[in-house]
């Protein structure tokens, strides 16, 4: 472990669960962003892609 220039420990000061809290949540907050811009930029294209697989295993009758 490293220590600080003047020989002590570092210590850690307040609480590294809500660090890691705030760190999860962003991230997921991220990912939403991400997923959305994607859904935006290409729907109809995702959309067309389904419903022509739905159409294949499932024929219409």
């Amino acid at each position: 472990m490293r220590l600080l220039p003047n020989g002590e420990e570092p210590r850690v000061i307040g609480s590294e669960e809500g660090q890691s809290f705030v760190e999860f949540a962003l991230m997921i907050i991220l990912v939403a962003i991400v997923v959305l811009a994607i859904l935006l930029i290409m729907g109809d294209d995702i959309r067309t892609f389904v419903n022509g697989l739905l159409q294949t295993w499932f024929p219409g009758r």
